[in-house]
């Protein structure tokens, strides 16, 4: 990858992150990244979407290894706790920088506009899934895809808080178990009770 792509996912990936990918102007992230050619995100990713998947890429393919490694290493029956802590914990190693940070805060953002899911995600869904199966198959979709919204928009706040020094007091030990904890909780819920 040349020194100008990195330079704009760089400087894309600050500035998406703070004002969030729909509100960054592509001028702002050419003067971040020192480009003077007004042209040069699209010259280089052919749009705002091609250069979020360039920041999406930059970080899933270490994410998404960590979690193939974690669920090898589950056994034939994993229970549901099992399966979301290697859906999430993966996640949280981007904490540790300041570019993954910025990813965690992108994420949330990013659900739905990207290309094709990495394989281990899709692996770990679909073990979700089967330790969900006595749920009709619409709210056990409804779920998944709420836990990971809640999952990714809580780890984003973590980001925020961890950027502007206001964890409270909360170590990431503590969070990451807690963030486990409810997101298994919002999966295994009971039916609810419909009225009438």
């Amino acid at each position: 990858m040349t020194d100008a792509k990195e330079r704009l996912i760089s400087a894309a990936e600050h500035l998406f992150a703070r004002h969030g990918v729909h509100r960054t102007q592509m001028n702002e992230i050419n003067a971040r990244a020192g480009q003077r050619n007004p042209s040069a995100v699209h010259y280089h990713f052919g749009s705002r979407e091609g250069l979020l998947q360039a920041i999406i890429d930059r970080h899933s393919a270490g994410v998404d290894a960590e979690r193939a490694r974690r669920l090898d290493a589950l056994g034939d029956e994993p229970g549901l706790g099992e399966v979301v802590a290697a859906i999430l914990v993966p996640l949280t190693a981007e904490l540790a920088s300041e570019s993954g940070r910025d990813y965690l805060r992108i994420v949330p953002q990013s659900l739905g506009t990207t290309a094709v899911a990495p394989p281990a995600i899709t692996a770990a869904f679909t073990l979700a899934e089967k330790a969900l199966s006595d749920l009709p198959q619409p709210l056990r979709s409804e779920r998944l895809s709420g836990m990971f919204l809640a999952g990714s928009t809580l780890l984003a706040k973590r980001a925020a808080d961890v950027d502007e020094g206001r964890t409270a007091g909360l170590d990431d030990e503590t969070f990451i178990a807690n963030l486990i904890a409810m997101a298994t909780a919002m999966l295994s819920a009971p039916l609810p009770q419909l009225p009438g």
